[in-house]
């Protein structure tokens, strides 16, 4: 099988392309005790953590939002990008940590600081005097530092653990449906194991959650919204099915998203209003209390180093005696879980299915094998909307 061949590759290989924390620090020298992070964001921070756990403490967040200007993110200040030169100083090494599709594959560090992945903001950095600037990506060849997958970076995977998952990797490419999603998943795994440089197949972000070639519309859907968010999906929801539909459920544990989902769906039609349910809670395999690291806006997730703690529910427990047709989670590492908690309705109900499987490593095996674990009649595709950092499982 072509995974089989991807991992005989790889351990033919592995030594050639990887790299120890020793030779990262090396590699960094002086500089390392003049970062500066750009880009206060979910990645950002996940960065951040994996470098103070090997010793390294970056200096500053930098940012192009004005609004996180004079702030403080994990104990460190967010300053204007502009200023990077006057306040550290120009030979500051600045590390973009924006979530990437990582395009090109750097073999050295010199080299990684000549290629600006970002174009944009390394055109803009440049302007602004910061002489050395690299995307965090590079750092993937250090893969000992992103062992154990503990914060949110789906960009640096844990091939540590894959190495231990080959035969879960190739059941999954067996159970894939058609042509592109095995295609997919071979390039996810290569990309991962072998060559960053790779190119996975991308689709227009549109129809994201609602490839409704693998399974057609309805109009009596009963949609499950995990991750609602500011009502982004239910809007791609409505517009896609003509606004008929039987019952929305929007589950989303931020409270500054909650808020506005709540704004968005008030300004609905009425007839819309009453077909919809919401909760300002997480989608989880049981009902407690948990927490959240706030973003407010996008990417908010599930960790012992979030500051607000939000209840849990299970959907089993939330869905009236009609189930559900149609499931959604894009939840930022906690798809298993709930997951777990949607059992019996994944059983008896069989829901069309749309599931992120990119946020832990184990999620590209784990989330389609618990699915078909849970009701083996499932199909599955496989379709990936930011080469290898945005891709989302469906089953019917």
């Amino acid at each position: 099988m072509i995974i089989n061949d991807i991992f005989k590759e790889y351990w033919d290989n592995k030594s050639q392309i990887e790299i120890s924390i020793q030779q990262m620090k090396d590699e960094l020298s002086d500089m390392a005790e003049r970062i500066v992070l750009y880009g206060a964001g979910s990645a950002g921070i996940a960065f951040l953590y994996y470098l103070r756990d090997v010793g390294i403490n970056p200096l500053y967040f930098a940012d192009g939002n004005p609004q996180k200007w004079g702030t403080i993110c994990e104990g460190i200040s967010v300053i204007d990008y502009r200023n990077i030169v006057k306040t550290v100083g120009e030979d500051a090494l600045v590390i973009v940590t924006i979530n990437t599709d990582g395009k090109k594959y750097c073999k050295s560090f010199d080299e990684a600081l000549r290629v600006g992945g970002h174009t944009g903001v390394h055109k803009n950095l440049k302007e602004a005097g910061c002489k050395n600037v690299v995307d965090y990506t590079y750092f993937r060849r250090c893969r000992m530092l992103f062992r154990g997958d503990k914060y949110n970076l789906p960009s640096c995977s844990d091939v540590y653990l894959m190495e231990q998952h080959e035969d879960d990797l190739c059941k999954v490419y067996s159970l894939l449906a058609d042509d592109k999603s095995r295609e997919v998943f071979e390039k996810l795994v290569r990309f991962r194991m072998l060559d960053d440089s790779i190119q996975i197949p991308t689709e227009i972000q549109d129809k994201q959650y609602f490839e409704y070639d693998f399974y057609p519309k309805s109009k009596d859907e009963i949609f499950v919204d995990c991750g609602a968010y500011n009502g982004i999906s239910l809007g791609t929801f409505l517009k896609e099915n003509d606004y008929k539909f039987k019952k929305y459920y929007g589950i989303e544990p931020d409270r500054d998203n909650f808020v506005k989902l709540e704004k968005y769906i008030a300004n609905l039609p009425v007839e819309v209003q009453k077909k919809t349910v919401i909760t300002n809670k997480a989608a989880y395999d049981s009902v407690g209390k948990v927490h959240l690291y706030n973003l407010n806006g996008p990417g908010s997730f599930i960790s012992e180093i979030g500051k607000q703690e939000t209840e849990t529910i299970r959907i089993d427990a939330l869905l009236d005696e009609n189930g559900a047709s149609y499931i959604k989670m894009n939840i930022e590492g906690s798809e298993l879980q709930a997951l777990n908690g949607a059992e019996e309705t994944i059983k008896s109900y069989q829901p069309k299915l749309a599931i992120a499987g990119y946020h832990k490593t184990w999620d590209l095996w784990k989330v389609p094998l618990l699915i078909y674990e849970m009701n083996n009649k499932y199909r599955f595709y496989l379709r990936s909307y930011m080469n290898n950092v945005s891709f989302i499982f469906y089953a019917k």
